[in-house]
């Protein structure tokens, strides 16, 4: 199935065709001649879309207008990925001038009109009309939940002004002087300082004009600034509208709602209704809208995985982008992050919400020191020596650290892959044992429910299922196993030479060949297996053990091929300074030991050699998932630029896996030019 349009900007439009139904969505007009075409598509009342019309009779093929949906993106960025479109065959919802399909859905004369009255679909409504309401759920969700103190606490009236060009304006039956009257009618029914006019935040930027700001200062009248949530706002006692979908919203939080103009919603008896439309004659329920209008006529497509799905997925992710906007929660001052680094760190961070800045480290100097009490001013990548002069400028003010986290990428850091996942700490960081950090603290005093608990344990099984590391490998191929056959192996792992886990996280056991001594004094009979981290195996990084001959004494193997996933289950103990491999054994049942203090230690998990004063709490292996890889670091979709699940970060993973086996273990001049693809990605991450 195939479909037409004129227009290139419908075609950019991430999972199109998944949104109208087609398999490719052309612009060649050849399609328009194949019995396969299966309409002509513009986007709403577009200059083209006139043509677009014509083009479509003249071949005989519908017409479909293409719309956002009224719950459609997240955030202020330009570039926000669409959640629900709606495609409708016989008009389009905001012109009251002709039927819609939305309209037919309401008057019983669309074949899903049915489920307007059933039970089952109402009783799901119901519960996705109250979580729109409880969890601020708007159309482009661009609102802050700050305080909103509405005429000093008052009892206040509301009058919704729109941008002149609105095409629901010039569609919905008004003009300058019903405005005009709108305002009238408010003061006449209102006491003057009881009337706030909310004007459009593109007015407010200076990108487009409203109708109503200049008489509102005229009169006096108290103009609400900024993109104040529906929250706030629903706690007025009325409100006057023309066409805007604010109507409908509030009406949803129990506002009674006065139309001046023919909206959507105007017209079946649950406003008070100045231009009624003749041809709405059913009485209908805010309910049966509601089913109407975000159950029925849009379309929503998961801007992760592509896959179509619900409303209530789609307030999951809108509360999931929310979430970690209340975590970054500063305008930061980015100190230090390399320019290949820059374009995913602001991706992280919301920069498109947030007026974040790039600075470098001496820029700080002049700036005043910030106390304890302030909210982290400064983002850094994390932590250098505390004798540096970098961590002594940063020691003057308040900082949050950034690093990778515990699910990265497919492939090494170190090759300048991509992460996935990365953690803001505005406390420490979790390497630092030397001082508290954010998950430290979630470790010691957040209490985990029963459906958190249920949703860790089900990521376990997901992890080990998919064999998902920090740094996820290729599949096993031929590599030879049979030195682990019918033994019981101490695996030790190795780490990169001079990490900062190390050096915040190790006492006298501080260096792979003393972890090596320590575990052959300790265990004279084991089989002991050394493990390499996969970046000194790789060539980039070192281990400090300068020839392997040294350590000929202290382990039996060094596993160079296997990936840790793999060795991990071949294995019956692990042995660690702080790697995050112990956490991954820990996931497949294993005896973990530390010689350091790994974040994941002192909880009862492991055995653990070093004391850890501040960590008196006893955890769960679930619990300790649920708070290190669900609710500590932040997920972002490389594609799409939205932040995301852990869970949906395993299936981009495993599928990326999939695509990529053959370049991830790559050598010689392969391993360079895959270097250089993944600088180039970085560089234009998520754009």
């Amino acid at each position: 199935m195939k479909g037409f349009t004129l227009s290139s900007g419908i075609g950019k439009i991430p999972y199109i065709e998944r949104f109208i139904g087609v398999d490719t969505l052309s612009r060649n007009p050849l399609v328009m001649g194949r019995q396969s075409c299966k309409a002509v598509y513009s986007w709403g009342h577009k200059p083209y879309s006139k043509l677009a019309g014509l083009v479509a009779n003249v071949f005989g093929r519908q017409h479909i207008r293409l719309e956002d949906g009224f719950v459609c993106s997240y955030g202020r960025s330009a570039r926000r990925t669409k959640y629900s479109i709606v495609s409708d065959p016989v008009g389009i919802y905001y012109d009251a001038t002709t039927p819609s399909r939305l309209e037919n859905i309401l008057n019983g004369l669309d074949t899903d009109s049915w489920q307007l009255s059933d039970l089952d679909v109402m009783r799901e409504a119901e519960y996705l009309m109250r979580r729109t309401v409880d969890e601020n759920i708007s159309k482009y969700n661009i609102a802050t939940d700050t305080a909103f103190a509405a005429n000093d606490g008052a009892s206040f009236v509301l009058v919704i002004d729109q941008t002149v060009g609105d095409q629901s304006v010039h569609y919905g039956g008004m003009q300058q002087a019903d405005f005009d009257v709108m305002l009238e009618r408010a003061l006449s029914e209102h006491a003057a300082d009881e009337v706030l006019v909310k004007v459009h935040p593109d007015v407010l930027a200076g990108k487009k004009e409203g109708y109503l700001s200049k008489q509102a200062k005229d009169r006096g009248v108290k103009l609400i600034t900024g993109d104040i949530s529906l929250h706030h706002l629903s706690q007025c006692k009325k409100a006057y509208v023309g066409t805007s979908l604010y109507g409908f919203e509030l009406l949803m939080r129990d506002v009674p709602v006065v139309c001046f103009g023919q909206p959507f919603y105007s017209g079946w008896g649950v406003t008070e209704d100045n231009k009624p439309v003749s041809r709405r004659k059913h009485k209908r329920t805010l309910l049966e809208l509601f089913i109407a209008a975000y159950v029925l006529y849009p379309r929503y497509i998961d801007p992760v995985t592509g896959a179509d799905c619900e409303l209530s997925d789609i307030i999951d992710h809108v509360s999931e982008q929310r979430r970690q906007l209340d975590r970054v929660g500063t305008n930061y001052h980015l100190v230090g992050f390399t320019p290949w680094k820059r374009k995913y760190v602001n991706r992280y961070v919301m920069a498109g919400e947030y007026n974040h800045q790039h600075i470098a480290i001496n820029d700080l100097e002049g700036m005043p020191a910030t106390s304890a009490n302030d909210a982290a001013s400064v983002l850094v990548w994390g932590r250098a020596a505390p004798e540096s002069e970098a961590e002594q400028i940063l020691g003057r003010h308040r900082v949050a650290r950034m690093e990778d986290g515990f699910v990265r990428s497919v492939g090494l850091g170190s090759n300048f892959t991509a992460p996935r996942s990365l953690v803001v700490d505005d406390i420490g960081i979790y390497f630092d044992a030397t001082r508290p950090s954010r998950i430290e603290q979630l470790l010691q005093h957040r209490d985990c429910s029963d459906d958190e608990v249920k949703r860790a344990e089900s990521l376990i099984e997901l992890l080990l299922e998919n064999r998902i590391s920090k740094y996820t490998h290729s599949d096993v191929g031929d590599v030879d196993q049979s030195f682990y056959v019918d033994k019981r192996v101490l695996l030790v792992i190795g780490q990169v030479y001079g990490d900062a886990s190390l050096r915040y996280g190790t006492e006298a056991v501080d260096s792979n060949f003393k972890l090596l001594q320590k575990v052959r004094e300790n265990n004279p009979a084991a089989v002991v297996v050394y493990k390499p981290h996969p970046d000194v195996v790789s060539g980039n990084r070192s281990d400090g053990i300068d020839n392997y001959d040294d350590i000929i004494d202290l382990c039996d193997h060094i596993e160079t091929e296997l990936s840790i996933e793999v060795t991990l289950n071949l294995c019956e103990q692990v042995h660690t300074l702080t790697s995050l491999a112990g956490l991954e054994a820990l996931l497949c049942g294993k005896k973990v030991v530390t010689y350091g203090k790994p974040f994941y230690a002192g909880w009862g998990l492991t055995d653990d050699w070093c004391d850890f004063e501040r960590r008196t709490r006893k955890r769960t292996l679930a619990e300790l998932v649920y708070l290190c890889y669900i609710e500590y670091p932040s997920y972002l979709d490389i594609e799409s630029g939205e932040m995301t699940s852990v869970e949906k970060t395993i299936y981009a993973l495993v599928k990326e896996r999939e695509m990529n086996s053959g370049s991830i273990t790559a050598k010689g001049l392969k391993k360079y030019v895959n270097i250089v693809r993944n600088i180039r990605k970085g560089l234009t991450y998520a754009a």
